[in-house]
């Protein structure tokens, strides 16, 4: 256990002290929040802030006048105060607009709780002009009407905060016109795949690095070859692990965030079962995908040739990318449930349906057994496979070599 620990020690420090690797981990979230912050920028409206009663700065550069016979407006905030103008009659508010001190001026009738009537005085109102800005004249009345309530201001502007729910029992047909219906569960899909493959990929070029420099043989001589594999996949399955948490979290942060910079994003929500059942199904996940990669780098003589052999342990992780319109917009579908059930797709099949609709239980259980199985046979196969001999083999890899370790017993 000591040599176990000593291995996974090893393989947590290079990794933590590897430049490649720290960026795969957080230069993606960092890009999503540094995209999210700029769009923000970009596109923030003007909002109130029910605390301290203040308006932010209105965009339009022109002054609008204001008459106001209701008595409505008795406060103009300091920020509006180059906006908008306030005239005690119309008259004078006519000559401020002849004058060119005033753009255009509202006027507020005196029964306007009862009528909403306000009328509105330009130069020149035609067909062919540019749309009334009132949105000035909107938050000052606003303001007014509900700065001593701050709670009904906010209710004024976000009426209501929606929450959705979905009956487990009824069949999911996603709306295939609506891109978030594609876009939330197939970012996901790509996460999952690319977490369970890139992670699973260290193994492959841990090993047959070692094996090209000859590093395996000093190794070799301290500790055996199933404490090698062992301490090697518990320490790239921790880091794996520390990466998948890094991005899921960082999903769940970023969604919210990006509703409020972007009106498309807003009430989008990963679902918040995703990110439990997400790090049960990467662990095992990498499992099988790690082991079936130990294998290539046991038989493989060097890195080369364990590559060109890596996109045919990949294919079954692809399935689920060719077939993501089923799982996306059919996941209750046979096509679908088959595919999140078969270990070797259900890490990737079953975290798309999870994004996508509601998954019973019963169907998220067996596809975690099936793969806790499939996990246990692949990793006594792997534990078979390394051996001193294959180790420190030289011979190039094809079918008769793989199949005659795989017969070979552990």
């Amino acid at each position: 256990m000591k040599k176990i620990w000593i291995v996974l020690k090893h393989e947590v420090n290079t990794l933590l002290h590897n430049r490649s690797f720290l960026l795969g981990v957080f230069l993606l979230p960092l890009l999503g929040f540094i995209v999210l912050f700029v769009v923000g920028l970009l596109q923030r409206n003007p909002t109130l802030t029910g605390d301290t009663g203040t308006l932010p700065a209105n965009v339009e550069i022109d002054t609008k006048g204001l008459v106001d016979y209701s008595g409505i407006v008795r406060e103009i905030p300091q920020n509006l105060k180059n906006t908008v103008k306030k005239f005690d009659g119309e008259e004078s508010a006519l000559q401020a607009l002849k004058s060119g001190e005033i753009s255009a001026f509202f006027v507020i009738h005196r029964d306007y709780l009862k009528n909403g009537k306000v009328d509105f005085f330009a130069k020149n109102i035609n067909a062919f002009s540019d749309s009334i800005n009132h949105d000035p004249v909107d938050w000052l009345i606003q303001y007014n009407l509900f700065k001593d309530r701050p709670e009904l201001l906010q209710r004024v502007h976000d009426p209501f905060n929606l929450q959705e729910e979905t009956l487990a029992s009824k069949k999911t047909q996603r709306d295939e016109d609506d891109p978030l219906a594609f876009a939330v569960p197939y970012g996901v899909t790509m996460i999952f795949y690319v977490l369970i493959f890139g992670t699973s990929s260290l193994m492959l070029s841990n090993i047959a690095t070692e094996k090209q420099n000859r590093v395996v043989e000093i190794l070799l001589t301290s500790v055996t070859p199933t404490q090698m594999m062992v301490g090697k996949m518990l320490g790239l399955g921790i880091m794996g692990l520390f990466q998948t948490l890094i991005w899921l979290i960082a999903a769940r942060l970023l969604l919210p965030l990006g509703g409020r910079s972007i009106s498309i994003l807003q009430g989008v929500q990963i679902p918040p079962e995703i990110l439990g059942w997400g790090i049960l199904y990467f662990l095992l996940g990498y499992a099988i995908y790690a082991s079936m990669m130990a294998w290539i780098g046991a038989l493989a003589p060097n890195l080369r040739e364990a590559s060109q052999v890596t996109f045919i342990v990949a294919i079954p992780l692809i399935i689920p990318l060719m077939f993501h319109n089923a799982l996306i917009f059919r996941p209750d579908s046979t096509i679908s449930v088959i595919f999140s059930l078969i270990p070797l797709t259900s890490p990737v099949a079953m975290m798309t349906r999870l994004a996508a609709t509601t998954v019973p239980f019963w169907q998220l259980a067996l596809a975690a057994v099936l793969q806790a199985l499939t996990a246990w046979l692949v990793l006594r196969i792997a534990a078979g496979m390394f051996r001193a001999q294959n180790l420190l083999s030289g011979q190039a890899f094809n079918l008769k070599v793989f199949f005659k370790a795989l017969l070979e017993k552990a």
